[in-house]
């Protein structure tokens, strides 16, 4: 009985979760004074020619990006010529149309000045006595990896507020059914590199699967999660999953979003390959998806196809019912009532036996 019952509970407890997360651009702008202090001074009165300092400063919070700024310089809702009033260091910043670009990758942690201080129009008329200058500063960013430098056909939406670890490199362990770790050979960092995903990033390894065994076996990889939001679930099917054998022939063609045993081929006895999985963000992935984080269970098995037929897959190699060790389990619970059994068989033979030595 204690056998049996430490047995089922090293079974129940044998599951691993798997991190995934998405990172983000996020970049921050806050305006500064000359002493370097927060810039206080809105609502302040000037005259016609006045020098303001004013530093809008943008920071990098997020992952290395590109940025590109707009500005505007308006009073009384009436545009001025802002090369002319707004004034500010852009060696290393590209002029093209309305916009400021920004010529280095704007890497992690580090800040960069839009501009240092902004003059009033010395030649203003009585006419703007009371208006309101406003000098409106833009800033767009987006990911510097997998960018192709084109922002033509880029569509600038607004960044999603989210908090997130920007340095989760992703963690897990993977679990083998059926004595599985013996036949199936794989890199676990594969798995470690699934932290701040972003869209078009694409990351394989090679799974090397070794029939060990004497008997003929087919191999699964099943994927599992559950208490999912509906933001995470939706990063899970925006993951590509892809599995193919040495030949190049496609085993799997699905997304993590999809929970199910997808089979791996069939080995006779001794039969090996060298499998290639490959995980992919899409690079037209939305901004809804990013800095996120959730959990997935990588789980690799085996059956004897032979002696235990399965369930046919469909157009992508997937089995509606995957294994999760019930066998084990049913194995353990069987020799756990026959042990029931037999104990209480003893003690029926034991009572009987001291009932019949009182009688003697």
């Amino acid at each position: 009985m204690c056998i049996s019952g430490i047995y089922s509970l090293a079974d129940e407890v044998n599951k691993t979760e798997s991190g995934v997360s998405t990172s983000g651009v996020d970049i921050d702008i806050k305006e500064y004074n000359q002493n370097n202090e927060l810039f206080s001074e809105y609502g302040k009165v000037v005259m016609p020619g006045d020098e303001i300092i004013l530093i809008p400063r943008v920071s990098n919070l997020g992952v290395d990006c590109y940025i590109r700024a707009k500005f505007t310089y308006t009073i009384n809702n009436e545009n001025f010529d802002v090369p002319s009033y707004i004034d500010g260091d852009y060696s290393s910043w590209t002029k093209k149309e309305d916009y400021y670009y920004y010529d280095s990758v704007f890497t992690r942690n580090s800040s960069v000045d839009l501009f240092n201080h902004i003059v009033i129009p010395g030649n203003l008329s009585s006419n703007y006595q009371g208006k309101t200058v406003t000098v409106r500063a833009i800033v767009d960013a987006i990911q510097a990896k997998n960018f192709d430098g084109d922002w033509s056909n880029k569509e600038i939406k607004e960044s999603i507020t989210r908090t997130y670890n920007i340095d989760y490199n992703g963690e897990s362990s993977i679990i083998y059914d059926d004595n599985s770790s013996q036949h199936i050979t794989l890199d676990n960092d594969f798995f470690n590199n699934l932290g701040n995903l972003l869209p078009g990033d694409r990351i394989s390894k090679k799974i090397v699967i070794h029939n060990k065994s004497e008997e003929e076996h087919e191999y699964f990889l099943s994927i599992e999660h559950e208490g999912l939001t509906s933001e995470e679930l939706e990063l899970l099917k925006n993951i590509k999953l892809n599995i193919k054998n040495s030949s190049g022939t496609s085993l799997v063609s699905s997304n993590l979003g999809v929970k199910g045993k997808y089979g791996l081929g069939k080995y006779p006895q001794n039969d090996r390959d060298e499998l290639t999985i490959e995980l992919s963000l899409p690079i037209d992935v939305d901004n809804e998806c990013s800095k996120l984080f959730t959990k997935i269970i990588w789980r690799f098995s085996l059956d004897d196809y032979e002696e235990d037929p399965i369930v046919e897959p469909d157009d992508n190699n997937h089995y509606e019912n995957p294994i999760t060790g019930d066998l084990k389990f049913d194995l353990s619970f069987t020799i756990f009532i026959l042990s029931t059994l037999g104990f209480i068989v003893v003690l029926i033979l034991e009572k009987i036996n001291d009932e019949k030595k009182e009688k003697n």
